[in-house]
């Protein structure tokens, strides 16, 4: 292919990202459920050359023991960081499946998904470049405490993943960063602008007791997005959040906001028809009716980026509804 693709997979609650670049392909977090095989299959990919794991919460990594048993599919990386607190019946199921991929079939594991890990990841013309965690707070690790005696949560050490083409960054992935995470990103001191913003936690609360409206607007006016992306399922959580978005709409008041899944605050009874604005990707919400932007497909060129849907026509769909969060705070 002449010029990289990014696909944001609508999976419900949760976040995936697929790169698919000249020289390869890049699995940005693995949730469970059949959208992520589905694609595979769709695309025709049968390997993947890096998959990329912000943290091992559910919603993030619980798919990793299908993708590994997926004959159809070469994994031939996989990096992530250590979460030595997690004892959930998951978080061991995906590292038995880890070492059982290792020994079967020689996948690489590297227990390290830092800043000092830039550069190993890229397979083509896109450098993908991980923003946080920095290495020394991945050694302290989940649980820990950072050089400010914050508490280190999960959270807290979500990897940071942005995507840079042609001198241009395309996008940030911020998994589940919360406000401690974020202000020890910003101690960097790291132009982080970008066209896209896949918004941390489904646009939920980003940590106990912190105003979530002045951290929409900290990350918003640093990253001054063109687009920003909620991954939501539906029912679950009531994400996004309403002052999540009321903060991001006053940081970038000319951004465009699209949810992967419409929230039950924006509309209550679904369409009764399919949208025909959605691309022709594989959906969680397609079958009830219930995507916004559903599975986005992004075109990057060398001087513009393309969307499927496009985001006049998912404009034109979000005003079929007068409650939509992305339209109440403009």
């Amino acid at each position: 292919m002449e010029f990289p693709e990014l696909i944001i997979l609508d999976i419900g609650h949760g976040n995936c990202a697929l790169l698919i670049d000249t020289e390869g392909v890049v699995l940005i977090d693995c949730p469970p459920g059949s959208v992520l095989p589905e694609t595979l299959s769709h695309l025709g990919i049968t390997e993947i050359a890096h998959v990329l794991i912000s943290h091992a919460d559910q919603d993030h990594i619980a798919g990793i023991p299908q993708l590994l048993l997926n004959e159809n599919i070469k994994v031939n990386n996989i990096h992530l960081n250590s979460d030595w607190l997690k004892n959930t019946e998951i978080w061991k199921d995906v590292c038995s499946a880890l070492g059982d991929a290792r020994r079967r079939s020689g996948v690489n594991i590297e227990v390290q998904l830092t800043t000092s890990t830039t550069g190993r990841h890229n397979v083509g013309q896109v450098s993908i470049q991980v923003l946080a965690p920095v290495p020394e707070l991945a050694a302290v690790g989940v649980g820990g405490k950072d050089l400010a005696d914050r508490r280190l949560r999960a959270n807290s050490m979500s990897a940071v993943i942005s995507l840079i083409y042609n001198s241009r960054r395309v996008a940030i992935f911020a998994g589940d960063l919360d406000q401690v995470g974020l202000t020890n990103l910003l101690k960097e001191n790291l132009d982080i602008q970008a066209d896209i913003l896949v918004f941390p936690h489904h646009g939920g609360r980003p940590g106990s007791g912190v105003n979530s409206k002045a951290f929409a607007q900290q990350l918003c006016s640093l990253v001054n997005p063109k687009l920003v992306i909620f991954s939501i399922d539906r029912s679950l959580h009531k994400n996004p959040n309403d002052e999540i978005v009321e903060g991001v709409l006053l940081a970038v008041p000319e951004t465009h906001i699209v949810c992967t899944q419409l929230s039950e605050k924006c509309i209550v009874n679904l369409p009764d028809k399919d949208s025909a604005h959605l691309s022709g990707l594989p959906a969680k919400g397609r079958m009830g009716k219930k995507c916004c932007g559903g599975t986005i497909l992004i075109q990057i060129g060398k001087d513009v980026t393309a969307y499927i849907p496009s985001l006049d026509a998912h404009r034109e769909f979000v005003a079929r509804f007068p409650n939509s969060l992305c339209r109440k705070f403009l």
